[in-house]
């Protein structure tokens, strides 16, 4: 299990809320839940993203995820 800020997953750089995840995809799932519930405007720019924004956002975030710590 590994554990990253919302800031860190590209959330609003004062948002220090944990977010944890086994897997890169469970990691961004529960980003995405928590962005719903905390920062509505943002989750409206994320349904926004086309198919190739989501690909880019997923690419940067998957380095950013191996290198995140272990809880």
């Amino acid at each position: 299990m590994k554990k990253m800020t919302c800031a860190e997953m590209g959330g609003p750089a004062e948002c220090t809320h944990e977010i944890t995840g086994a897997t890169a995809e469970e990691m961004a799932k529960n980003g995405g839940d928590h962005v719903v519930a905390a920062h509505p405007e943002m989750a409206e720019k994320m349904k926004a993203m086309t198919p190739e924004e989501h690909a880019k956002w997923l690419a940067d975030f998957t380095p950013k995820f191996a290198a995140a710590p272990e809880v």
